[in-house]
């Protein structure tokens, strides 16, 4: 999966302010650490949950926010159960053919939209993804209906100790391509998971 050259830029710039965030958080409430549940083969199965929460919601006008946008794998070879929970029923549509709007990288390379196995979502029908390049990890997150939230779940394997940078692909932000504001700053549209050697 490629990241573009113009993003990547961005996300490589925002990666030392993250750096410098993801420091602050282990001393504060801005990162979180996931939780160890039953043992899956290979490592241990932990759970993530992350939530999408509106700029609306924030008082700041077209800035969704992952939360949290920094968090920890206890250790390498750890499957992660995320499940990401969505408040935002605007989209942010992607191009007709675009990758992002597959699943990619994640056990079994399918994600559960409130319970239905999903392998793509209808570009039309996106809000967001949860994408992490250098694993070849890629979420995608519909449009929750109105009054409603999307639930989207996926295990992910994490083979080895690192930090992983993630972005949302989804033209989300503030902008007149919606490239602004939100998808460049990190702990909003864009972050890290940090996996424990």
């Amino acid at each position: 999966m490629k990241i573009g050259l113009r993003r990547y830029a961005m996300l490589a710039t925002g990666l030392a302010v993250g750096g410098a965030l993801m420091a602050l958080a282990a001393c504060g409430s801005a990162a979180s650490t996931v939780s160890a549940a039953a043992p899956a083969a290979g490592g241990t199965l932990v759970h993530q949950s992350i939530r999408i929460v509106t700029g609306k919601m924030l008082h700041k006008a077209g800035w969704p926010q992952y939360q949290p946008a920094f968090w920890t794998v206890p250790a390498a070879g750890d499957t992660v159960l995320v499940t990401i929970t969505s408040y935002d029923d605007g989209t942010a549509p992607l191009a007709a053919r675009s990758p992002y709007a597959q699943v990619a990288g994640t056990v079994n390379g399918t994600e559960t939209v409130n319970g239905k196995v999903m392998r793509s979502i209808p570009a039309a029908q996106v809000a967001h993804t949860f994408t992490m390049p250098a694993l070849g990890v890629n979420l995608v997150i519909p449009a929750a209906p109105k009054g409603h939230t999307v639930t989207v779940q996926a295990m992910i394997r994490f083979g080895k100790a690192g930090t992983y940078a993630w972005i949302c692909e989804a033209p989300c932000g503030t902008g007149s391509l919606g490239l602004g504001g939100p998808m460049v700053t990190p702990g909003w549209m864009t972050g890290m998971v940090s996996v424990q050697g």
